[in-house]
């Protein structure tokens, strides 16, 4: 089985969680195409604006110091499969898998890329662009995604802030059939995440990617054996979240919750 991941371009939570799946099925992974990451959809400056009217400054420094220095570490290390992992393009470096750029999923060179690279199973992990039915036919054993939330509850964006402002004990990552309406194919695979009274949005996403991870394992193994039992992802039970606002971000810390 081949299989094609599809993420996008993030230093700080992704490269560990997409390095623990090249591990399992590093033979099977055809190639890595990395997206602009989903906050500069709209433009660099707006999606940093975006930020920090989410963050607020101390926090936006925070994660921008982050940032950078994590950049400049994967510039001077060459990580093997047991790492550090400071990108994507790190991992697959240290997996000898090939790894593409590309701006926009619906161009030419994408699937000029799924030609090259022919997959029979397509793996989207924070995908930040629509992928359309003209894409998803072209993988013979279907797409899956994984998403930090408990499915059918929290679709939509940025589900860890929204389980800790909403005072939830517990959340999960979810892999689940990429359908035609966000976050509503049928469900594959579940890991529960428990949150501590500690737990920051920083801390909770670090755990979702790390739970997302192994419950794409666990699905991928299920995929390759036959033995998948999907269950429902009703939409009646269902609850969506946008992009939070000041206003959420200002309940939020209400709470005595913290980003980092």
């Amino acid at each position: 089985m081949k299989i094609f991941i599809i993420t996008q371009n993030d230093n700080q939570y992704l490269p560990a969680a997409i390095a623990r799946v090249c591990k399992e099925f590093q033979e099977e992974i055809s190639c890595i195409v990395s997206l602009p990451a989903m906050s500069s959809k709209d433009g660099k400056i707006r999606g940093l604006l975006q930020k920090i009217g989410l963050f607020g400054l101390k926090a936006s420094f925070t994660f921008g110091y982050r940032v950078l220095k994590t950049k400049a570490l994967d510039l001077f290390t060459h990580s093997g499969p047991s790492g550090p992992f400071y990108s994507i393009k790190g991992v697959a470096n240290a997996f000898n898998i090939p790894f593409y750029e590309v701006e926009k999923i619906s161009s030419p060179e994408f699937h000029g890329l799924i030609d090259r690279y022919p997959p029979d199973l397509l793996v989207a992990q924070s995908c930040p662009q629509i992928l359309g039915k003209k894409i998803l036919d072209r993988f013979p054993l279907g797409a899956i995604n994984v998403h930090g939330a408990p499915l059918p509850r929290y679709r939509g964006m940025m589900p860890s802030f929204w389980v800790l402002r909403n005072g939830e004990t517990r959340t999960a990552s979810t892999v689940h059939d990429l359908a035609a309406k966000l976050d509503n194919g049928d469900i594959l695979a579940q890991r529960e995440v428990s949150i501590t009274k500690d737990d920051t949005w920083d801390s909770l996403v670090t755990k979702t990617k790390t739970a997302g991870a192994e419950a794409l394992i666990e699905a991928i193994n299920q995929i390759k054996a036959g033995t998948v039992k999907r269950k429902p992802n009703p939409e009646e039970d269902a609850t969506y979240f946008t992009f939070p606002t000041y206003k959420d971000r200002k309940a939020f810390l209400a709470l005595g919750k913290h980003f980092f």
